[in-house]
């Protein structure tokens, strides 16, 4: 393409229309950064984007270079303040927002809108380190088409030509990228994970408090919170699947409070008879791993097992990541309490005086730890409690007093709140813990979706007997389908506004989401080893990423080979190149003397030879009507036809002057 080089078609101005495509690229390129930054440098964007559009729609010139210079020293303005710095992720992504709409406010020639494309580029790369969610991949798709067609409209292609070459460029160069992206070898974790110990870390969804009301409230959320998968072959139930976030201890009268996440204790899971292997795709949120109960210890230094056997990571990043973690399916979780955490896990303020009464009473009738439980269980299931997102509620001190003697209606936070007083009140340590119950398998991707719907919490009460913690779950003693079936099935018709979570469109959507966290934004080295082995090869060294490369990249040429193959055969000529054939098979002519020569001198010099039969005579008479007697050129296949019936009369001819006499 000569343009590439040719400077004076370079300085010119490309039309208005091509502008305008360019600045809505831009604009599309920018989607994904413009909630992910300060809403001040989005803001500033969003002004010179729009100022650029309205100097486009008045066809004002390009600004001079004063007054360049001077919206540079607003963006660096605006970056500096909103964050401190114009360097790292966030800084140094922004800045280049803003120059990147400033290049577009100095666009002269061809070649400055040419700059403008791979400003973009490097853009849509810096999105990517904020975003990793599965509609980024048709954001990235729609962005580099556009960009394709915008590169072929600065070329002088018209708007056709220019989506065909874009669209055939993008499809061809797609195999070629899968190679690419599985053959070169990868870190240990991927390339966006860029640690942001300065950044503002967004906060899971569970909160370091409950009260009434606050998870019911984060249930009405469809939004993913992880997939897990169990590649050992363990096949769970879902009440058996409990994740375990964070242990809430403290207790004011009103809210209870997360412990102290510093420290670590000497809490361990029962080693049972079968121990579970899994993995989950999680987005970082502060460190906050949800772990199967009972987890093990991990064997990545990556991950620390802290009080109350609770996982966190130890470098916190944003971003999505894949963390394998083993489990104990015991409902056992061992600690020795001393005396001091046995009154700590005791400990009730001065409220809730009916509560604490009950709880003496049950203890009193029930001395012995399980038949305890049993009966605080059994007072949920035998006086008409109920399991609602919609209870009613006091608004004094005394809220469970309310919840057990009048209100009788609650969510789980209610029951776990209710129960574990109720233990404490009877000298049985206990706590609450928070974090997920149960998700949906989904059986053609084998993985389980747990979303904020799933939001839970339960209680741990401590058998002396057993010196080790019992989990118990006081809402199945009103709603045991809630553990087993989900919590759509046991809130009945309160459960329809997650009916959408039902339809085809979101399955696949969270079909997409997993495939796209699990073999995209989590293709670390791990994952290609496996990869590299299941295909039959070594683990990732020179040599097999040599044979990937080889064999791979020659099978993702093959479309690119056709392409081309099928670009000549297009080009091609069928009724010259058939009357060549003749001229130079039948005549023994070269290609300079067969061009002197037309339809006429072949059948004079064929008819001099003696060699002019019937089928030769009707295939050049049909040539001369074909190329000098109709208005319109024939049809491409009627060409074709014609090259056909040439190329089997010049064989048959060659033939016949080679063939041996008969005996």
């Amino acid at each position: 393409m000569m343009w590439l080089a040719d400077p004076v078609f370079l300085r010119h101005e490309p039309p208005r229309t091509v502008q305008l495509c360019l600045l809505l690229t831009l604009l599309w390129t920018a989607l994904p950064l413009l909630p992910a930054l300060p809403l001040g440098v989005s803001a500033v964007f969003a002004a010179l984007w729009l100022v650029r559009l309205v100097l486009w729609a008045l066809n004002i010139k390009p600004l001079s270079w004063l007054w360049l210079l001077l919206l540079l020293g607003l963006s660096l303005a605006a970056v500096f303040t909103q964050l401190g710095t114009i360097i790292g992720q966030e800084g140094g992504v922004a800045f280049l927002l803003l120059l990147t709409i400033l290049k577009a406010y100095e666009g002269r020639g061809r070649r400055d809108w040419q700059i403008l494309l791979l400003a973009m580029l490097v853009l849509m790369g810096g999105a990517v380190l904020f975003r990793q969610d599965v509609w980024m991949a048709p954001w990235l798709l729609t962005g580099l088409v556009s960009m394709g067609l915008c590169m072929a409209l600065l070329g002088g292609l018209n708007l056709r030509q220019a989506v065909r070459q874009s669209m055939v460029a993008l499809l061809l160069s797609l195999p070629l990228t899968l190679v690419l992206f599985v053959a070169v070898p990868r870190m240990a974790e991927p390339l966006w994970r860029i640690p942001q110990p300065n950044q503002q870390q967004g906060k899971t969804g569970l909160s370091d408090t409950m009260q009434p009301g606050s998870i019911s409230d984060l249930v009405q959320s469809d939004e993913p919170a992880f997939n897990a998968t169990f590649p050992s072959g363990y096949t769970p139930q879902r009440a058996q699947l409990y994740w375990r976030v964070m242990i809430m201890a403290d207790y004011n009268g009103i809210q209870w409070q997360a412990m102290d996440e510093r420290y670590i204790d000497n809490a361990r899971a029962r080693r049972s008879t079968q121990n579970v292997a899994y993995q989950m795709i999680l987005r970082d949120e502060q460190g906050r791993i949800p772990a199967l109960d009972y987890p093990l210890p991990a064997a990545s230094s990556d991950v620390e097992m802290r009080l109350g056997a609770v996982m966190r990571v130890a470098r916190s990043r944003d971003g999505y990541r894949r963390i394998q973690l083993n489990a104990s399916t015991t409902p056992y979780l061992q600690q020795v309490l001393s005396d001091g955490e046995r009154r700590y896990y005791t400990r009730l303020p001065q409220a809730n005086l009916q509560t604490r009464d009950l709880g003496r009473r049950l203890r009193t009738a029930h001395p012995k730890d399980t038949d305890f439980i049993n009966a605080a269980l059994s007072y949920f299931r035998d006086h008409g409690f109920v399991y609602t997102l919609q209870p009613m509620r006091s608004s004094g001190s005394d809220r469970t007093d309310y919840f057990l003697f009048q209100g009788r209606e609650g969510f789980c936070e209610d029951y776990a709140d209710a129960f574990v007083q109720l233990m404490r009140a009877g000298g049985l340590p206990a706590r609450v813990v928070t974090g997920y119950q149960g998700g949906e398998y989904h059986p053609q991707g084998g993985f389980w979706q747990i979303r904020s719907k799933d939001a839970h919490a339960w209680a741990e009460v401590w058998l002396a007997e057993q010196q080790a913690w019992l989990r118990v779950d006081p809402t199945t003693a009103v709603a045991e389908v809630r553990a087993r079936d989900g919590i759509q099935a046991a809130l009945g018709n309160e459960g329809n506004h997650f009916a959408n979570s039902n339809s085809w469109w979101f399955r696949l959507s969270q079909s997409g989401q997993f495939y796209w966290q699990q073999w995209v934004v989590n293709f670390d080295a791990d994952r290609q080893n496996n990869l590299f082995q299941r295909l039959g090869l070594s683990q990732v060294g020179w040599h097999s990423v040599l044979l990937m490369l080889l064999a791979g990249g020659g099978l993702a040429l093959i479309p690119a080979l056709l392409w081309w193959h099928y670009q000549q055969w297009r080009r091609r000529q069928p009724l010259a190149e058939g009357l060549l054939l003749l001229q130079t098979r039948l005549l023994g002519l070269t290609a300079d003397e067969a061009a002197t020569q037309g339809p006429l001198e072949l059948q004079q010099a064929l008819a001099a030879r003696q060699l002019l039969d019937p089928a030769l005579q009707g295939l050049i008479d049909d040539y001369i009507a074909a190329v000098y007697a109709r208005p319109e050129a024939p049809t491409a296949a009627a060409q074709r036809r014609w090259y056909r019936r040439a190329k089997r009369l010049a064989r048959r001819h060659r033939r016949s002057e080679h063939a041996t006499p008969a005996a």
